[in-house]
C-alpha cells in the first residue's frame, strides 16, 4: 500500500511540475501584445464619439480577458495631452468632453513615441 501511494504522489507531483513548466514556456514564447491607446479628444459630435467609445470598449474588454495588455491610455487634443492611470473603464472615456481642433503634428509625435499604439479618433 505504501509503494502505491508513493508512486501516485510522484506521478501527481511530476504531472504538476510538467503542467507549470508548459505554462511558463507558453507564457515566455507567446507573450501578450502590449499596446498604448491614443484617444484624440479634439471636437467630435456626440453621435460620432460613440464609435470612439465602442472601439475603446472592445480594447478594454480584451485587456480584461487577458488577450492583450493596455500599457497606457493617452488622451490628447490640440491643447495638450493627459495620461490616464490606471487603465480607465470605457465609462470614463464616454464621459470625456471633446474640444479643440485636430492636431496632426501632436498625433504623429505620439505615434512615433508609442509605436505599438492604437489610435482612436472621431471619423
Amino acid at each position: 500500500m505504501g509503494k502505491i501511494n508513493r508512486n501516485l504522489f510522484r506521478t501527481l507531483g511530476l504531472s504538476w511540475i510538467g503542467f507549470v513548466g508548459v505554462g511558463l514556456m507558453i507564457n515566455l514564447l507567446l507573450p501578450l501584445p502590449v499596446i498604448a491607446v491614443l484617444v484624440d479628444r479634439s471636437y467630435c459630435p456626440p453621435a460620432d464619439w460613440v464609435q470612439v467609445v465602442q472601439q475603446y470598449e472592445q480594447l478594454y474588454r480584451q485587456h480584461q480577458q487577458g488577450h492583450l495588455k493596455i500599457q497606457q491610455v493617452i488622451v490628447f487634443s490640440d491643447l495638450g495631452e493627459e495620461v490616464l492611470s490606471p487603465v480607465p473603464p470605457s465609462e470614463t472615456i464616454q464621459t470625456l468632453s471633446t474640444y479643440g481642433r485636430p492636431n496632426p503634428a501632436r498625433q504623429s509625435e505620439l505615434a512615433t513615441k508609442y509605436p505599438t499604439a492604437r489610435l482612436l479618433e472621431c471619423n
